[in-house]
């Protein structure tokens, strides 16, 4: 599984386990719902300062995204660091 896709599952369940649409959740972000969407398909994947919206929004801390994208699904293809 692709680490976009992780994210998108672990965004996905912390939306649905704090009450939350997809609608609720981008306007507690100030993004569009199509924003959401794609990251929880795992279509796009989110900068750090939009990690830190999403977190605000869902109200947890970056880290709980972050452990559950990658301690929970230990079959994530992590990407390769670029060479210089």
């Amino acid at each position: 599984m692709k680490i976009e896709e992780a994210f998108g599952r672990a965004l996905r369940e912390a939306r649905v386990s704090a009450g939350l649409s997809q609608a609720g959740l981008a306007l507690r972000c100030g993004c569009n719902v199509m924003s959401i969407s794609k990251l929880e398909r795992g279509l796009t994947q989110p900068s750090l300062q939009f990690m830190i919206l999403l977190s605000k929004g869902l109200e947890v801390e970056v880290v709980e995204l972050l452990e559950d994208t990658l301690v929970h699904n230990p079959e994530v293809e992590m990407p390769k660091a670029p060479l210089h």
